[in-house]
């Protein structure tokens, strides 16, 4: 939230694709939990930025992809280095968005639960992360580097380890009774703005160190 708007790169990219189709899309910001069961649960929404797992794979209308999904685990530079192997990060404190894919592919690859701290959204994790509150967070390079830019985290207070997840994408996930000639529309304006260039220029805008 910015200037009381929500802002950030799939915000830009879907009211973007939303002009292109001269859709009026109302945007806003709700926990990550709230936000998933809303779009289950009623008709013409979106709920973003979601990644396309196997388990989510029937529950939405997928329009995308926006951005590519691979997620590397980063820490705080002062404990970067005793961090070796997936196992190490049991002796620190992990934080994660509640509900998101991350959650569940730290637990898959055999993290265990206990020192995982969730989160109801990114800006509390990226709070707790620059304080020194939590020692590791889950993130894709693009999604760090935004970070890092908002929240002035130095490129020396952060290391990025080792990969997580590699593969899938980033989406807009629409319910599943939607209207099809929206989906088509939308899915139509989010293919325009990736062959002409405009998703990374958006990515650009929010990433580029000036």
């Amino acid at each position: 939230m910015r200037n009381k708007e929500v802002s950030g790169i799939s915000t830009d990219i879907l009211r973007a694709a939303c002009a292109i189709a001269n859709v009026d899309c109302d945007v806003q910001l709700v926990p990550w939990t709230r936000a998933y069961k809303t779009v289950q649960d009623t008709r013409n929404t979106i709920v973003y930025t979601i990644a396309r797992i196997p388990t989510r794979e029937q529950q939405f209308i997928w329009i995308g992809p926006i951005l590519p999904r691979t997620t590397w685990i980063y820490a705080r530079s002062q404990v970067a280095d005793k961090i070796h192997t997936l196992k190490d990060l049991e002796r620190f404190k992990i934080g994660v968005i509640r509900a998101e894919a991350s959650l569940t592919e730290l637990t898959e690859a055999g993290v265990s639960n206990v020192p995982i701290r969730t989160f109801n959204s990114n800006s509390d994790e990226m709070r707790m992360l620059k304080s020194g509150q939590i020692d590791v967070v889950v993130n894709t390079e693009i999604g760090m580097a935004m970070n890092q830019k908002q929240y002035n985290i130095a490129t020396t207070d952060l290391v990025k380890l080792m990969k997580l997840y590699d593969g899938g994408a980033l989406y807009f996930g629409m319910n599943l009774e939607s209207d099809p000639g929206l989906v088509e529309k939308l899915q139509i304006s989010v293919d325009k703005l990736r062959r002409e260039g405009k998703i990374n220029a958006i990515v650009q805008q929010y990433t580029k160190v000036r």
